[in-house]
């Protein structure tokens, strides 16, 4: 499958919107990304927020199990949107092109999952997965139903750490050895 504009924008939008939406000219409304939310907590809203900055980004579905927050959703986003307790309620939905997975992280490997499998783009939040091992199913769903995927890297990517690695590798700051901090304070690492 040939990774066209309209399927990277679904996926990369709500991980690098801001900086998109600053470099974005117009955009026609064939290059529309219709968007869904699961998991419409804090870090959830945060995302739908920044990809809504893209031009061409339109929010059509807010899932969360609890009341309140699809109450919110429609408060902040219009009465226009569709909500339920049950995401495969949006995964199911053909005016969805890709979701923002934001739940709690034991519920991203399975969510990601069904996702590319109903034909939907990923963005999801960081960690794809608890345990390495868990992360095959991830990445053999990718493979076999071409869908893009994107997982959350905030603190990874972001400009403040890496000037913070700089510093530290430049000796700015000081000499950091946290290991042996640890053990002179008589602290085992495995209980920390």
């Amino acid at each position: 499958m040939a990774i066209t504009r309209r399927h990277f924008l679904g996926a990369a939008g709500a991980g690098m919107a801001a900086q998109a939406a600053a470099q974005s000219p117009r955009v026609s409304p064939n290059d529309r990304i219709r968007i869904a939310l699961i998991g419409a907590g804090g870090q959830g809203s945060g995302d739908t927020r920044n990809a809504l900055a893209v031009g061409g980004v339109e929010l059509v579905a807010v899932s969360d199990i609890y009341d309140g927050r699809l109450t919110r959703a429609r408060e902040v986003w219009g009465d226009h949107l569709f909500t339920t307790r049950d995401y495969r309620e949006v995964l199911a939905r053909s005016d969805v092109d890709a979701v923002i997975v934001a739940t709690p992280d034991h519920w991203h490997q399975k969510i990601a999952v069904d996702a590319m499998t109903a034909g939907k783009d990923v963005y999801c939040e960081k960690p794809m997965v608890q345990l390495v091992d868990d992360g095959k199913t991830v990445v053999d769903a990718q493979k076999r139903t071409g869908r893009i995927l994107q997982v959350g890297s905030q603190r990874v990517s972001s400009i403040v750490y890496q000037k913070a690695k700089d510093l530290l590798a430049s000796g700015a700051i000081g000499e950091l050895n946290f290991v042996e901090a640890w053990i002179d304070r008589g602290t085992a690492l495995g209980a920390w």
